[in-house]
């Protein structure tokens, strides 16, 4: 057999590969939810009041969620991409050993 040869790795491997792609979709799905939560509160909710089809008061009771909805994804993400960084060990531990 030619080429490199995946034996070297482990299920345990694979299990903390999965574990690091995870946080990768975490990261992903909480950027898209500040993302989502802060257009909305600072630019679709702006715009409608500005052109009337939402009351100033209604925009007001409705803000306030979404800046909490953005601070409740930011504070995810920035957990993900902590945890991220603690699992990025794996990838050094499996080309290390493959480079043997």
């Amino acid at each position: 057999m030619t080429g490199p040869d995946p034996a070297f790795i482990t299920s345990v491997d694979w299990a903390a590969t999965s574990d690091l792609l995870a946080t990768l979709w975490q990261i992903l799905g909480s950027a898209a939810g500040l993302g989502g939560s802060m257009l909305l509160a600072h630019g679709m909710i702006p715009s409608l009041v500005g052109t009337r089809d939402l009351s100033a008061e209604l925009a007001k009771k409705v803000r306030p969620p979404l800046y909490a909805a953005g601070a409740a994804f930011l504070a995810m993400g920035l957990f993900s991409a902590y945890q991220f960084s603690e699992r990025l060990d794996v990838i050094t531990r499996i080309y290390y050993r493959g480079a043997q």
